[in-house]
């Protein structure tokens, strides 16, 4: 789903203006460039940071719940920004903030669960989603791997190759 309108920096500044204002009547300006116990400072920080992503969140395509979360912006922001900013119909189910971990864990995993679907086919771009590789990691993955099979162009079967 597309923002709208378009995201400017003044929209940005427009914003966060009344969270500056109510930081600094509650703190001063002691807190312009440290966070302050309320979270103010981190909301502030987010919000901008969350808008600045969604105005280049359509040349990457996908939800903008994933791409928000993505780089970390909490749940509360990203549900805002959404209803704010986005085009009716844009989901703000909830995606948790996953850390990949290594690539040697990824493919650990991966190669459990090809072992758990013995005899199963598969298309490259379901394997891709499937091990959180692209479809060109998948493809070169898949030329040396002995857990697929190649059935035809684009189709694997799960399951030990015996060469």
């Amino acid at each position: 789903m597309p923002l709208i309108k378009p995201i400017t920096n003044d929209m940005v500044k427009e914003e966060v203006a009344p969270l500056w204002v109510e930081l600094r009547e509650k703190w001063g300006r002691k807190h312009d460039f440290s966070p302050d116990p309320d979270g103010i400072h981190d909301r502030i920080n987010a919000t901008c940071h969350g808008m600045g992503i969604l105005q280049h969140w359509e040349r990457h395509g996908g939800p903008a719940i994933t791409r928000l979360r993505s780089f970390g912006i909490p749940n509360d922001i990203c549900k805002y920004l959404i209803k704010t900013y986005c085009a009716k119909g844009e989901r703000v189910t909830e995606v948790e903030h996953v850390t990949k971990g290594s690539r040697r864990n990824q493919y650990a995993t991966f190669e459990k669960w090809a072992q758990e679907h013995d005899a199963e086919q598969f298309t490259t771009l379901q394997l891709a989603e499937q091990s959180g590789f692209s479809t060109a990691t998948i493809r070169k993955y898949l030329r040396t791997s002995r857990y697929f099979t190649k059935i035809k162009s684009g189709l694997y079967e799960c399951g030990y190759r015996k060469d």
